[in-house]
């Protein structure tokens, strides 16, 4: 568990690692919209205490999904100043020509919540469940969506290959760091505008690599004559076994209940 990456999938033989992955990625949808359309402290607490009840059914340790959230602390920090410094209501302090207000704060600290969610959310199903998995059950939920000629077997598999490729490219993003800051990459710079511009030195070369990749990829595919053809005999394998129906259930009551509280 210590070489985990963000996004990885962990293989494992849990309660959710036997769940279908539609019965995941509907419960994860639940989440999602219940705290993207309330924001009520009780309702961000509700879902935070759920993630955590699933994490134990997963059996997976807190630790690593702890450390990929710690990559993510800078867009974290950056995404509660912008609305801490922008929002307008009723100020509480003034810097020069800024002022931090109450509802700045409230939102800046919701917001933050909400994405913690989103991230715990989206990093339990990765790690729970193989792209190929991911990428199936999304195709057979958006499978209705032939009928108005929507390509969504192409559609998933472009989910399935974006879900695979983010640990390969958060590794190599560390090692770009890592080389970076042996020529002297001022990333632990206290100035934060040196730290932004320093990132430029890993973010270009990362872009490069990751179209050159995606090039790859879409040679070896063209090689191997793919025609983006569904595959019948994966779509067979799902099925929906009483664990499944009484999870969807279950999750289904859990994403009433703070709109009744």
């Amino acid at each position: 568990m210590k070489n985990i990456k963000l996004g990885q999938f962990v293989l494992g033989d849990s309660f959710l690692h036997r769940l279908d992955p539609r019965t995941k990625i509907i419960s994860c949808l639940f989440i999602t919209f219940s705290v993207l359309f309330d924001a009520k402290w009780f309702v961000l607490l509700y879902s935070i205490l759920l993630i955590m009840a699933a994490i134990i059914l997963s059996r997976l340790k807190l630790k690593p999904i702890m450390r990929g959230l710690r990559k993510l602390s800078l867009m974290l920090v950056m995404t509660f100043a912008v609305q801490l410094l922008l929002t307008k209501g009723n100020p509480l302090l003034h810097v020069g020509f800024v002022s931090i207000t109450q509802e700045g704060i409230e939102l800046g600290i919701t917001t933050l919540f909400r994405l913690l969610i989103l991230y715990l959310c989206s990093s339990l199903l990765t790690m729970t469940t193989s792209p190929v998995s991911l990428a199936t059950g999304i195709e057979a939920l958006l499978a209705p969506l032939r009928y108005v000629k929507i390509p969504v077997h192409q559609f998933a598999m472009i989910i399935g290959t974006a879900f695979r490729f983010i640990p390969t490219i958060l590794e190599e993003a560390e090692t770009i760091t890592r080389a970076q800051r042996a020529r002297g990459a001022p990333f632990n710079s206290p100035n934060l505008i040196i730290r932004l511009k320093s990132m430029t030195a890993v973010l270009i070369p990362l872009l490069a690599a990751s179209l050159q990749r995606a090039d790859d990829l879409a040679m070896a595919m063209a090689s191997r004559c793919y025609a983006g053809s569904p595959n019948h005999f994966r779509m067979r394998n799902l099925s929906l076994a009483r664990r499944d129906k009484i999870s969807l259930l279950v999750a289904g009551v859990l994403f009433v209940v703070p709109f009744f509280l």
